[in-house]
């Protein structure tokens, strides 16, 4: 089979979405590396150095963020798998993640920090399983490992790209002017999140009805087959 100019194999017709364009995931992986965690542990650093916090008014809100996003993560990725709207759920995500970041850079104190910091936690649960079932229902099964490896790459790409920056822009100006990153790279990203047609995902693949069920090229199953729900936790060990 021909190799195509993104260097994986050229799918048939009808396996890939129609009017997807590999270079708009590529863009989504970089650019939500950018703004993911909200610059993590940069907002440690800062409300000590800068805005001169005790270790433990740190240690209480960044804990509190943890466990709440720890506790929301299998309601947000099953709510991910029912949605037909998974590129409209990243994009109220970074639209949250923008406002958090631009709340701490407004307001550096206790509360406001303590709620922008919590909800970045919250919604930072929902770009991993929606990017993932983006990926599923963009791309066949067959070249599934080759575009996560893809995805992933762009990910750690992205990553190294905004530390430079985020040191760039500390230097050139203040250090509580990194966190106006964060809103600009989630405009970038809401963008290219929407450069990727609806009507290009297949919305049954994306739930992994092709690779739990056998389904065909299409994605598609039969008409009584149903996708595992929240009982799949107790039922099944692994």
């Amino acid at each position: 089979m021909p190799a195509d100019r993104h260097g994986g194999e050229s799918a048939p017709s009808g396996e890939t979405g129609r009017g997807f364009r590999p270079a708009s995931l590529d863009a989504v992986n970089f650019l939500l590396a950018d703004v993911r965690g909200a610059l993590g542990p940069y907002l440690n650093v800062f409300l000590v150095t800068q805005q001169h916090w005790s270790q433990s008014e740190v240690g209480l809100v960044t804990s509190l963020a943890g466990w709440l996003g720890l506790a929301v993560q299998t309601p947000i990725g099953a709510a991910i798998d029912a949605t037909h709207r998974k590129r409209e759920a990243i994009v109220l995500a970074l639209v949250v993640l923008g406002a958090g970041a631009l709340c701490i850079y407004l307001f550096p104190n206790f509360w406001p920090v303590l709620i922008a910091n919590t909800l970045i936690a919250v919604v930072g649960d929902v770009f991993g399983p929606a990017v993932a079932a983006l990926t599923l229902g963009l791309v066949p099964q067959r070249l599934l490992a080759r575009r996560m490896g893809r995805n992933a790459a762009f990910d750690h790409a992205g990553n190294v790209a905004v530390a430079a920056l985020a040191g760039l822009v500390g230097w050139l100006f203040s250090q509580q002017a990194v966190f106006l990153l964060v809103p600009v790279f989630a405009v970038l990203s809401s963008l290219a999140v929407l450069s990727i047609p609806a009507s290009a995902i297949d919305q049954r693949r994306a739930r992994g009805v092709e690779a739990s069920a056998g389904g065909g090229s299409d994605g598609g199953a039969g008409d009584g087959e149903a996708v595992s729900g929240m009982g799949i936790l107790v039922h099944c060990r692994p």
